[in-house]
């Protein structure tokens, strides 16, 4: 994992934490009405910002370093490329099946979608598999108009996206992405409601923020609460639970745990490291 500084003030509006220019992410705190934004900026464009263990480890401390920095009022996910992400790194080296990787995935799933504040994602160019799982855990997905979205069909046997997808875009909806794993292109995704802003290149980023700006000049408390109220009255924390407490057994086991139709214990941790 590469080394972590201690936050420095860089020259522009918003306050670096010090993240070197060389690794898979680069975070900043962005100045908004209510307190500062995190803006987590994956950053692997030799790789189309494909995700591998590097990339999860930095994108899981980053969201609990927002978390539980009191002066952060909302979460961004965006790059700095003409691609979101490839998803996972197929090219990546892996001794164990990529059973800790699928961890790594899982968590970041469920920490972007229980993260208590607003979370928008600024979306260019094509955000696949995981890269669209990161996407739709978000609260507001802004694309330009080069996105587009694929749902790869499984992971070690299991579908991703079902309780995401589901929940953003309806059963029948989500069923046609999924299971046929298609290219989905922005403006049918924005037909559909995945995307809730459509806008011009370049503008992605812009947009997100004065969302969350918006939502900054709320009494936090009341966020907090509106946003779990409309999470749990969904059900999506349970079923982004069952679903990710699906694939850490498995990751473990190598199959799948019998009676899906049951819940499962949450004895399966994630491996950060």
């Amino acid at each position: 994992m590469p080394t972590r500084r201690r936050p420095h003030l860089s020259c522009g509006a918003s306050r670096d934490i010090g993240i070197a220019m060389d690794t898979p992410l680069h975070v900043e705190r962005r100045p908004v009405s209510g307190g500062t934004v995190a803006v987590l900026r994956m950053h692997r464009p030799e790789a189309r910002n494909a995700m591998d263990s590097a990339m999860l480890v930095a994108l899981a401390d980053a969201i609990d370093d927002a978390a539980g920095d009191a002066a952060v009022v909302g979460l961004l996910l965006t790059v700095d490329d003409a691609v979101f992400s490839a998803g996972a790194d197929v090219k990546e080296a892996m001794d164990d099946g990529g059973r800790r990787r699928m961890e790594l995935f899982t968590q970041l799933y469920e920490s972007l979608t229980l993260f208590p504040l607003p979370t928008a994602a600024a979306i260019a160019g094509p955000a696949i598999g995981g890269g669209a799982e990161a996407a739709i855990a978000c609260d507001l997905r802004v694309a330009n108009t080069t996105a587009l979205f694929r749902f790869p069909g499984a992971i070690h046997g299991v579908p991703v996206g079902t309780s995401r997808t589901i929940g953003q875009v309806g059963l029948g909806i989500a069923k046609d992405w999924v299971l046929s794993s298609r290219d989905v292109d922005v403006e049918e995704a924005h037909r559909a409601g995945l995307v809730q802003r459509l806008v011009p290149v370049g503008e992605a980023e812009a947009t997100a923020l004065a969302w969350l700006d918006l939502c900054s000049r709320r009494d936090r408390g009341t966020v907090q609460l509106l946003k779990r109220l409309f999470n749990d009255g969904a059900g999506l924390r349970d079923r982004v639970m069952f679903e990710n407490d699906a694939l850490r057994a498995q990751s473990e086991t190598g199959t799948l745990p019998p009676g899906l139709d049951v819940d499962l214990p949450r004895t399966v941790r994630p491996r950060r490291r």
